[in-house]
């Protein structure tokens, strides 16, 4: 059977996907140091992304000091400088910085949704800094029709009368978000050319991930018993570790780099076979459980509701129209410039054990009903109850005994 675009993603489907696409050795990485300490201002810093690149900024020798509104995560990095403020109705402590003669070698910036965020702080910041760090997304791809594609592809659009309409990012629905990161872009290196870093991450993992767009993976495996494996195994995935986009983000500041680069696992390296092999192999190792896979026809999980990307998160198969190249856009660019990724089951195991430590801790502190609440929507992906019927049915359907659908 042919597969469409339509038929296995749906409508929300494919625009989810569209906004959410976002050398190996065990371990953490190590990159060079820079030859001297800078000085790093992080907008933000202890969301997601920001913790991993602090840690590694200090690790590296640099004085960092935050930027953020002091309510997520208030408690991280109490021997740094913090500067309370807000994106959108207070940036007078970036100002007092300035007055007060502050210089920066460089300034991180997550917070990248609207062009005229980003170029509020840049503007107050210009004679204060050295370089721009624009964290950006590979949704700014226009498609993923063509396998190899790199940063120079073309990007997706957006008319200026609707994206008039986007003042923050409460308003930045999938179906413009790459379109107004691509806007984002452009407004940062208009503002300070040549001095700008853009680094666009796909799909980010890892410890603190609480979207449940990879995580099912491991957490999947670590229930036991047979699982769906989606499709033949074959299709390509792309995804980073987020202390792996940390890493880099330091190294392309200790090194100058201007520019884009595509922050994510090198091109055609991992499969859907590889993700869900490392997970159910790092389960069987620190857990003691015993997971099999069942690889289910991909035309089979869309004829039973069973959407890829969805149902079964980092994975679309490359038979989709529209996503040949998925799981194949170049990273040559910024291998070469220094980004190195860690091994696959570094990676899973970190999703894991974020999931089960923090699942505790909150059970510990706000009670079993709120940690189980917490747990469904980190753990993401089909519902177990859901995943045994479907097995079923690929069970008869194999045996010939159905016609396949429920």
């Amino acid at each position: 059977m042919t597969s469409t675009r339509r038929a296995f993603l749906g409508q929300a489907g494919a625009i989810g996907i569209t906004a959410a696409m976002a050398s190996s050795a065990m371990g953490a990485v190590m990159l060079p140091r820079s030859r001297k300490p800078m000085r790093i201002l992080f907008l933000g810093g202890t969301g997601f992304a920001g913790p991993p690149t602090v840690r590694r900024a200090i690790a590296n020798g640099h004085e960092v000091t935050l930027f953020n509104r002091g309510q997520t995560a208030p408690d991280l990095f109490p021997d740094l400088e913090h500067i309370q403020g807000d994106r959108y109705t207070d940036l007078s402590g970036l100002e007092k910085l300035v007055a007060d003669g502050r210089k920066f070698d460089a300034v991180i910036d997550t917070f990248t949704y609207v062009p005229e965020t980003v170029t509020d702080s840049m503007k107050i910041l210009l004679p204060a800094m050295g370089q721009y760090v624009v964290i950006s997304t590979t949704s700014v791809y226009a498609g993923r029709e063509t396998p190899g594609m790199d940063e120079t592809a073309p990007l997706a659009e957006i008319s200026d009368e609707r994206a008039a309409q986007v003042t923050s990012h409460r308003e930045v629905t999938p179906e413009v978000y790459g379109a107004m990161k691509a806007r984002v872009e452009r407004a940062a290196e208009d503002l300070f050319p040549g001095k700008v870093c853009v680094i666009r991450p796909g799909l980010i993992v890892g410890e603190r991930d609480t979207t449940g767009r990879y995580t099912y993976w491991p957490v999947r495996a670590s229930e036991g018993g047979t699982m769906i494996g989606p499709g033949s195994g074959d299709d390509f995935v792309q995804y980073i570790d987020v202390r792996d986009l940390g890493d880099f983000m330091i190294h392309c500041i200790e090194q100058r780099h201007m520019g884009i680069y595509n922050g994510i696992s090198p091109a055609g390296e991992r499969t859907s076979r590889d993700m869900v092999q490392s997970a159910v192999r790092v389960a069987e190792k620190k857990l003691d459980v015993k997971t099999e896979i069942e690889w289910v026809d991909a035309d089979f999980l869309s004829e039973n509701g069973v959407n890829a990307w969805q149902h079964m998160p980092a994975w679309v198969p490359n038979s989709v129209a529209g996503y040949e190249g998925q799981g194949q856009l170049s990273t040559a660019k910024s291998i070469k410039a220094g980004l190195k990724t860690r091994h696959i089951d570094d990676t899973a195991w970190s999703a894991l054990s974020y999931f089960i430590e923090r699942g505790n801790e909150l059970e510990a502190e706000r009670g079993a009903e709120f940690a189980a609440q917490w747990r469904a929507r980190i753990r993401g992906g089909l519902p177990a109850e859901r995943e045994q019927e479907v097995l079923k049915l690929w069970a008869a359907h194999k045996a010939g005994g159905q016609p396949g659908q429920g």
